[in-house]
């Protein structure tokens, strides 16, 4: 597999997440979602998308 740098970190696939509230995020910021969607038909700059797999974690649930 191809390591791909990520904010300093080496990342698996290339699919880092800094979004620590979402549930597909895992230890070393990696994304455990199955795929990601990357939404914004009207995209100039990278502030202009944002995820469409982001799922906020659930606050309430314990473990």
């Amino acid at each position: 597999m191809e390591k791909k740098s990520c904010d300093c970190r080496d990342c698996i696939n290339g699919v880092c997440c800094t979004v620590s509230n979402c549930k597909h995020h895992a230890i070393g910021d990696v994304c455990t979602a199955t795929h990601i969607n990357v939404k914004s038909e009207d995209a100039v700059t990278r502030a202009d998308t944002f995820c469409g797999t982001f799922t906020p974690v659930d606050t309430w649930q314990t473990v």
